[in-house]
């Protein structure tokens, strides 16, 4: 019986898609990109704000950190500093930033992502499957780096 159960368990870690960390503190934002993933087939966790962030990925980790640029008290490109001092000799591996902009913002230039240490940018207001097509890129981009 204990093996059968390991064994499902191992299947079921196998079966689900790359742990994604959703932080946005506007809330219909945070959600349509959680429902987004979800429908997508990522494990999604969601949370409002920065410090929750760094808590969250403490007590599970993530494979990647979707984040708002833009929040209140800890900005993305803040947050994306701490998770890479946090996580830098972590086993599980470093997350992948990506950061997500207003459309009203302009784009973001290598040396400015790299300072910010953001993988990648993409502007929230855009097609879903470029959202999509993102995260699979940086997924993609993680695995050779």
């Amino acid at each position: 019986k204990e093996c059968i159960v390991a064994r499902s368990a191992t299947r079921q870690v196998e079966e689900r898609g790359p742990r994604v960390l959703v932080v946005d503190d506007l809330g219909y934002a945070r959600d349509a990109l959680a429902e987004l993933l979800r429908s997508a087939r990522y494990e999604v966790m969601a949370v409002g704000s920065g410090a929750e962030a760094l808590e969250e990925l403490e007590h599970h980790g993530a494979d990647l950190v979707l984040s708002d640029i833009y929040m209140p008290r800890m900005t993305g490109w803040e947050l994306a500093h701490e998770v890479r001092e946090r996580h830098v000799n972590n086993t599980r591996g470093l997350p992948i930033c990506i950061g997500l902009y207003s459309a009203l913002l302009s784009g973001f230039s290598r040396e400015q992502l790299t300072r910010a240490q953001v993988d990648f940018a993409v502007t929230k207001l855009t097609d879903p499957d470029a959202i999509l097509d993102a995260i699979e890129r940086a997924l993609a981009w993680s695995e050779v780096r």
